[in-house]
């Protein structure tokens, strides 16, 4: 008996792979009702410790300016720390001058990081949830079968299961950050009959549905079944993933090189940054959200980078010496820095990979780059540097550089000689602060508000009310 398409679809979603497939599906169904809409992602990905002038700034661009200033990025070399960028640069808007406002991100902003609220004094700040985060505030406009994906990467122990250190829906309403990266895949595909164990065994999920897969690509068009076989390889690439521990795993040789067999898998900082990496690209890849946030060090100084230093955070943070790599301190976290910026780079190129109705999903993704630290360990959040990748279809202004109004000020944390000059960027207290930033993230994803969580007399300062003209496409 003949079946017509959109019974066959309808079938197929009930079926074994409808979870996974159902943004594709849905997609479908969209198009052939006519209301289909190219949709937006934004992706989060904070770390500790800072993020100083000198890992964020073109080399030879000073930071003492009058005047905000636009300047364009095509003639200039980016710093160690950001140079994974360098193939994305038409694609880059850099931020500096912005203020942290009422935040205080010393050793780490905690939930003021991504809200811009007074989040408290001492460890009060780092379990305070004064209000709404942006990461939320964007899920509600742009949601996904999972709202927010919030992955946390902890150096202070590998057997945190979940913590609540920078997203929230509203005040007293934090959103659990998944720093296990098997437990998060499980609660990813765990509908289809994964377990735990599959993340570490590399079992291919496209086996429980490949029957069905069969009937569908038969119904698809040309265009269709080419955005489908994608989808699908997002889901195998996770499914899949080749890094050093599964393999280790496999063959046996993590069990042989540890006491007893570790869990959860993976067990270091770096290799839990590259898990986490991996399953955020597939899940934005095949649409199961559309917001990410992943947020290594948890908001805070904690542990050690297991996988690349020795040096607990805190002292790399001061500047002591890794021995073992015999670097000062800096230049260890310049490495740290360094590898998020590579993580992040491998994302959006899985997502540059990735067609989506006449170009890729690249296209229509935001990625924001920062510190929940502002500039320094123990930042008085004078400058808040931002890194953006992506322009969200269009509506934010890339390839530049934007420096509001700043003086140059020696930096707070103890520097060593060789880093040149040792000096930061200090916005005025007139420049806007990520409050205004925020609401500008707000206005291009089309949710334009009059200010994002400003309190008291700043609700009137139209400095800081915001979208920042510098970054939103009109």
């Amino acid at each position: 008996m003949h079946i017509n398409r959109r019974t066959l679809l309808q079938q197929f979603a009930a079926g074994a792979g409808g979870m996974l497939l159902t943004p594709y599906l849905q997609k479908l169904e969209a198009r052939e009702k006519g209301t289909y809409r190219t949709p937006k992602r934004v992706v989060f990905v904070m770390f500790g410790n800072g993020f100083p002038e000198f890992g964020s700034v073109p080399k030879g661009v000073s930071l003492e300016v009058q005047e905000t200033q636009q300047i364009p990025l095509d003639q200039h070399e980016l710093p160690f720390d950001i140079e994974p960028f360098k193939p994305y640069k038409d694609r880059l808007a850099i931020v500096h001058g912005l203020r942290g406002g009422r935040v205080m991100p010393y050793h780490g902003g905690g939930f003021g990081s991504l809200s811009g609220l007074f989040n408290g004094a001492g460890t009060e700040r780092f379990t305070k949830v004064a209000g709404e985060s942006i990461d939320a505030a964007i899920a509600r406009k742009l949601p996904g079968i999972f709202p927010i994906l919030n992955l946390g990467i902890d150096p202070g122990s590998a057997q945190t299961q979940a913590h609540y250190c920078s997203s929230a829906w509203g005040a007293g309403r934090p959103i659990a950050s998944q720093c296990r990266p098997e437990l998060a895949y499980q609660s990813l595909f765990g509908s289809i009959g994964a377990t735990k164990n599959d993340f570490a065994s590399r079992r291919n999920l496209l086996d429980l549905m490949s029957g069905d897969i069969k009937k569908l690509e038969a119904n698809l068009t040309g265009l269709e079944r080419e955005q489908l076989d994608h989808h699908l390889a997002a889901l195998e690439s996770l499914s899949k993933r080749e890094t050093n521990l599964s393999q280790m795993h496999e063959s046996g040789k993590l069990a042989k090189s540890a006491p007893k067999m570790p869990s959860p898998f993976p067990i270091t900082w770096k290799d839990t940054v590259n898990a986490q990496f991996d399953i955020a690209a597939s899940a934005l890849a095949v649409g199961l959200t559309n917001v990410v946030t992943i947020t290594s060090e948890l908001c805070a100084i904690r542990g050690k980078y297991s996988g690349i230093s020795d040096v607990t955070t805190h002292q790399l943070g001061h500047d002591d010496v890794d021995k073992q790599l015999d670097l000062p301190g800096w230049k260890v976290l310049s490495l740290i820095r360094r590898h998020m910026a590579e993580q992040t780079a491998a994302l959006l190129e899985k997502l540059k990979s990735t067609p989506e109705d006449s170009g890729t999903m690249l296209d229509n993704t935001l990625v924001v780059f920062m510190s929940d630290s502002a500039e320094t360990q123990h930042s008085g959040a004078d400058n808040w540097p931002f890194v953006l990748l992506g322009n969200l279809g269009g509506h934010i202004r890339t390839n530049q550089l934007v420096l509001y109004p700043m003086r140059e000020h020696t930096l707070g944390d103890r520097v060593t000689k060789e880093l040149v000059k040792g000096v930061g960027g200090k916005g005025l207290s007139s420049n806007p602060t990520i409050n205004t930033l925020y609401n500008t993230l707000l206005h291009a994803v089309g949710d334009p508000r009059r200010h994002f969580n400003l309190i008291g007399a700043d609700k009137e300062n139209p400095t800081l009310a915001g979208p920042l003209k510098e970054l939103l496409v009109a």
